[in-house]
């Protein structure tokens, strides 16, 4: 099972090469919040259950690297700049990657126990927690972490949600798919206060990927696409593709 899912990935990043959602030049990478692997630079980093497999990236082929070992319960990667921000059901791990082949551990961001997303843009990371599905006892949640200083995260808002899932994060624009509650979509302008632009309850949000005015969502029927290509900040559905429960 453990190569399946390597042959998946792989076959995904190959493909994508030439896309805009993965510049393997340039050093960046588009994926959901509740993946679990990351592109930065040549480099493929792959959760496994306690490490990361770090491989590398060259002229088409992939090359299996260190092996980094870390705690049990880490859910989620997501690549930024020199760090790597890992998910888990006790909080956000940050590692380094200032040297990209051998990722070091930086610090530990502790919350309750949740299940437990994170995208981060600039120096603010967006992390959802979820309880219920195992992810034990938390509230259900969305917080906004100033990383400034990637050694000492500081907390500035902690919003109550209903069932937050995963989040991507464009600009002014945070989206966060609600599980049953569908997709809510927000301003952050004003961190302290941030504004409901947009909801849409008609369908099971699962994870979004938002880039440049086109944001995907995955859900349980299908995937959705929504445009908010606009200076109104408005978000309007226009594509879905329906998967049935026997597919």
């Amino acid at each position: 099972m453990r190569f399946l899912r390597l042959a998946i990935i792989w076959a995904f990043v190959v493909s994508c090469e030439s896309d805009s959602t993965v510049d393997l030049q340039s050093g960046s990478g588009q994926a959901g919040s509740m993946t679990r692997f990351a592109v930065a630079g040549n480099h493929l980093y792959l959760l496994e259950s306690t490490s990361i497999k770090v491989f590398t990236i060259a002229d088409s082929t992939l090359a299996m690297g260190e092996t980094v070992y870390v705690r049990a319960g880490i859910e989620t990667i997501f690549a930024n700049g020199e760090y790597l921000y890992l998910g888990a059901n006790n909080g956000m791990y940050i590692y380094s990657i200032a040297d990209p082949a051998r990722p070091a551990f930086v610090f530990q961001y502790e919350h309750i126990v949740a299940c437990d997303p994170v995208v981060v843009q600039g120096n603010r990371a967006y992390i959802t927690m979820r309880s219920g599905n195992g992810c034990n006892r938390a509230s259900n949640a969305l917080e906004i972490v100033d990383i400034s200083d990637p050694y000492s995260p500081v907390l500035i808002k902690n919003y109550p949600m209903s069932s937050p899932h995963g989040l991507a994060v464009d600009g002014t624009m945070l989206f966060v798919c609600e599980g049953e509650y569908g997709l809510k979509v927000f301003d952050i302008t004003e961190e302290q206060a941030i504004v409901l632009l947009h909801s849409n309850e008609d369908f099971f949000a699962y994870d979004v990927i938002a880039r440049q005015g086109d944001a995907t969502v995955t859900g349980s029927d299908g995937i959705f696409q929504f445009s908010y290509r606009n200076a109104q900040n408005t978000v309007s559905l226009l594509s879905k593709i329906p998967v049935s429960a026997a597919d």
